[in-house]
């Protein structure tokens, strides 16, 4: 790629440091794949604690760094863990601790919540059965902001903007959305962007990509609203694909997206043709994760082995054998998933009912934490180490 923007050293000021000492204390909140349960366990205690949800549960850390929103497809509501992670005035530093977690009473009603999205202190949840978008304050509060009808039920995603909102246009029909609007507080339409089987949503800086069939659609925040354009993939490609999920970094203008099932996309959501480049795994992906500044990339493929890979350029820069069992890629399938923070990567791996935590520079095994069940979604938060002073 041959523009690759690193942001600037500000945004890191919102990760406050570990102490000088540098150790860190580490939550896992895991939800069942199939038990309506989502377990907190605390790496290095025995004690656990269960939260029964109404069905299986997808997890997503919001903006505050402290509020985990659990999506209940099956049973259509949303709720909230406050996952103890909270920040605290040392004098010379400010460190995150970790206090006890809790899950909140109050629960957010619809028909399948699915794409949870985030923009600055708001965020964005879609409803496939009905095609509404809510928009909810990320301290906490269930209550909904901002209500958006896009007139029929379909797989849809909203990211909210200020406050206005990019959310999918309904397609004519069964399938996937083919077009985004961006629309006011009010829901007017303000502006429109075509995208084909529209599937997977990112930020890298000020600009928020999407991708779809033969290209991504791109929305710079920077403007009021937000303008958007349309870049199509380059002629030649490593194989048959689109651009179907992606992560977003902190510290780098370089977006990752899987192409296929060994291939991963990465491009610059500021070059005017995108920049793209392709990457080929040894094996098919089941899942993969960025590292807090968005630099290196894990993935965890379907023989078990753990990649490490650079994000900018697709390198892989080393692997592990044996992380999990082998997997099939059939649909339906209960997989791995991956989360990471500090010096862990953890990897779900529902088949023998265990997280694994990894250290993401050598890549050895540090534990396999039993859980039970089908563990699958996951976060992973890091703190500063209890000491005795």
């Amino acid at each position: 790629m041959k523009r690759l923007l690193t942001l600037t050293t500000a945004l890191t000021l919102a990760w406050p440091a570990f102490a000088d000492d540098h150790d860190a204390r580490y939550r896992l909140i895991v939800a069942d794949a199939e038990a309506a349960r989502v377990t907190v366990a605390d790496l290095g205690h025995a004690e656990t604690m269960v939260f029964e949800m109404a069905s299986p549960a997808r997890l997503y850390l919001g903006p505050d760094g402290r509020h985990a929103w659990a999506l209940q497809r099956d049973a259509g509501q949303v709720q909230l863990i406050d996952t103890g992670l909270i920040e605290e005035d040392h004098g010379d530093h400010s460190a995150m601790i970790l206090e006890a977690a809790a899950l909140l009473p109050a629960a957010a009603a619809g028909e399948v919540p699915v794409h949870f999205n985030m923009g600055g202190d708001r965020v964005a949840i879609f409803w496939d059965g009905t095609g509404a978008a809510t928009v909810h304050a990320a301290s906490g509060d269930l209550a909904a902001l901002v209500t958006l009808e896009t007139g029929a039920p379909h797989h849809g995603v909203a990211v909210p903007v200020g406050d206005m909102t990019i959310v999918t246009v309904a397609p004519e029909g069964e399938g996937l959305p083919d077009a985004l609007a961006v629309v006011g507080a009010d829901g007017a339409e303000l502006s429109r962007v075509d995208c084909l089987n529209l599937h997977g949503e990112g930020k890298a800086g000020g600009f928020i990509a999407f991708g779809c069939e033969d290209g991504v659609a791109i929305f710079d925040t920077s403007t009021t609203p937000p303008t958007g354009r349309f870049v199509a993939y380059p002629g030649e490609v490593p194989a048959e694909g689109m651009v179907r999920t992606l992560l977003s970094p902190r510290d780098a203008m370089a977006l990752v997206g899987n192409w296929g099932p060994t291939h991963m996309a990465i491009f610059d959501p500021s070059s005017e043709s995108g920049d793209f480049a392709f990457a080929e795994l040894p094996a098919p992906r089941m899942a993969w994760a960025l590292d807090e500044t968005g630099m290196e990339a894990f993935a965890i493929l379907a023989d078990g082995r753990l990649v490490r890979l650079s994000a900018l350029t697709g390198r892989i820069l080393g692997e592990a054998e044996g992380v999990t069992a082998a997997y099939s890629m059939e649909r339906g399938v209960v997989r791995p998933m991956m989360a990471v923070a500090g010096d862990r990567v953890a990897v779900s791996d529902p088949a023998a009912g265990q997280v694994v935590l990894i250290d993401p520079e050598t890549l050895e095994v540090v534990e396999r934490l039993q859980i039970g069940g089908q563990p699958q979604s996951l976060l992973i938060l890091a703190a500063e180490a209890e000491h005795d002073h």
